[in-house]
């Protein structure tokens, strides 16, 4: 089965992790690029699925819910960022109608977008999923803490935060959840999009071991009854 993650950002920064996995850990990641908009990402998964086999999830890293309220805060957000350890930022989640416009509008545009390819028949049908990485990293990588809160940091130098990742990247791969067939992530937006790859496939496939921790997203929902998935636990 075919899991996807993705990470919408800006020029050169919406990343996107694609998993092939085979009933057994390590799922294997057979691509790890930076695009720059939606239909550069979408020809990536429609290219990748057609070469790998069937598209089982997805998980981006965006809200795909909204909820009604002045404030944007839906109870998904709130409960969330209760998951965090006490060290980590409760900076790191904001409500929808705050977040930048990369996120906030790529995001659902993809998620719109793998709408339309199922529809035409050019997908399958798969599960979709808004997700947030950084909890997914505190909640299964606390012990990192340094590398989690460095990793993304602007007043760290590039080399540092790519050190960063690479310890991060190095924790999944020393769990056995994950091995690299290709040139494996090494920027902050990829490494985000392979942990939302990760996430969709603990949430896809339970029996793997991941353990993933799920909740019902805002009363808006434009593209759909989507859940909000978080990492809690590695095999």
């Amino acid at each position: 089965m075919i899991l996807v993650g993705v990470h919408p950002g800006g020029r050169n920064k919406f990343a996107v992790t694609t998993l092939f996995y085979n009933g057994r850990l390590p799922a294997a990641i057979v691509s790890s690029r930076a695009h720059s908009g939606v239909d550069d990402v979408l020809a990536d998964i429609v290219g990748l699925v057609g070469e790998w086999g069937e598209l089982n999830g997805a998980a981006i890293d965006a809200p795909l819910t909204w909820a009604g309220l002045p404030s944007g805060w839906r109870d998904c957000d709130l409960k969330a960022q209760r998951l965090l350890p006490a060290w980590a930022p409760k900076a790191w989640w904001r409500p929808p109608n705050v977040l930048p416009g990369a996120v906030a509008v790529q995001g659902p545009a993809l998620a719109w977008a793998l709408a339309r390819e199922i529809k035409s028949g050019i997908l399958p049908h798969h599960r979709l999923f808004e997700t947030h990485p950084r909890t997914s990293l505190a909640l299964c990588a606390s012990d990192l803490k340094p590398n989690i809160l460095g990793y993304r940091s602007v007043g760290v130098a590039l080399s540092e935060r790519r050190r960063h990742v690479g310890r991060l990247l190095g924790h999944f791969g020393d769990a056995g959840v994950v091995k690299s067939e290709v040139e494996p992530p090494t920027s902050p937006d990829e490494l985000d999009s392979l942990v939302c790859a990760i996430t969709a496939l603990g949430a896809v496939a339970q029996d793997c071991g991941l353990v993933v921790h799920e909740l019902q997203g805002g009363e808006i929902r434009p593209v759909g009854h989507r859940t909000l998935a978080v990492l809690k636990a590695l095999p």
